[in-house]
């Protein structure tokens, strides 16, 4: 494994660093025997996260990220944060664990970056809800296989989905009520989708982690279970939850993508949106007296 470091910090460290990663991935590759890393072009380990961003032709993450996977030489290249990295390294048993967990989900992310896509939805529908399936597909499949190396003390996100879960309601509702007012179509669609999305992903996350580590809800947070027993979310948490064990069973393609889009499309009509095709087109019917418009 081809390991780079750049700036003071990281290269005062890197005999350590190196060993600490060759290490996990060791030990990462013999648990998880069917990884592929043959795309990974090389680490960096750089005092600068942003600048290396730069150079590599991608506008720099946000400032918190540890790494980041970027294209490289036909592959991918890892790039580390060295300052944060070597933070960690000195930290208590909690850090490593965390760092051992995030190094473990970058490589099940390198690794599906080499997997051909499934192909594109052949219909105006499935065109504008692929980049959700997608993200959904990815958030369950690499939490369900590194599951194993999930720190004791996360919370697997399950705040976060609470938090969405008592905001959305009224966050929809602001959405239609603005487009009664301005008539804007594209802007309750575009607003309304990127509310959905991150529902979505939140419970497909969330989903990936309970499969993997093969217990339900109740086992984890007998309190999220009630919550979302007695929340809307309810019906699509169990549809939702059931189509991405299915899918995940099946070759990806259209019959593991099809059942998510249909949860998103009932994700919409809890909040009294309907998306449906006609003439080429997508339209969205708010489902009150008014009159439906096309979304072009």
């Amino acid at each position: 494994m081809h390991i780079e470091f750049d700036g003071p910090v990281s290269t005062a460290n890197s005999s350590t660093i190196r060993q600490v990663i060759e290490a996990l991935l060791t030990r990462i590759q013999a648990r998880d025997e069917d990884l592929d890393l043959t795309g990974l072009s090389r680490i960096l380990v750089t005092d600068d996260l942003a600048a290396a961003e730069r150079r590599f032709g991608v506008t720099p993450s946000d400032a918190s990220h540890l790494s980041r996977l970027v294209p490289d030489e036909g592959g991918l290249a890892l790039l580390f944060d060295g300052n944060k990295l070597w933070q960690t390294l000195s930290g208590d048993g909690g850090e490593i664990a965390r760092l051992i967990h995030h190094l473990h989900k970058e490589c099940w992310r390198l690794h599906d970056s080499q997997v051909p896509p499934s192909g594109d939805a052949d219909t105006p529908l499935g065109r504008a809800l692929a980049p959700i399936v997608a993200a959904m597909w990815q958030e369950y499949r690499i939490n369900r296989r590194a599951a194993w190396s999930v720190p004791a003390d996360s919370d697997l996100l399950l705040n976060h989905l609470a938090a969405l879960v008592r905001a959305l309601p009224e966050g929809m509702q602001e959405e239609i009520t603005l487009y009664f007012a301005d008539q804007d179509l594209d802007g309750l669609f575009a607003k309304s989708m990127g509310r959905i999305a991150h529902l979505m992903q939140a419970m497909a996350h969330v989903q990936g982690y309970l499969d993997g580590l093969e217990q339900p809800l109740k086992a984890i947070s007998a309190e999220m279970d009630e919550f979302i027993t007695n929340s809307f979310l309810f019906p699509l948490w169990l549809t939702t939850s059931q189509h991405l064990v299915a899918g995940h069973a099946i070759e990806a393609g259209e019959l593991a993508d099809a059942p998510l889009r249909r949860d998103i499309q009932a994700a919409f009509a809890t909040f009294g949106l309907q998306l449906r095709e006609e003439d080429g087109d997508v339209w969205v019917d708010v489902l009150t007296p008014s009159k439906p418009e096309v979304l072009h």
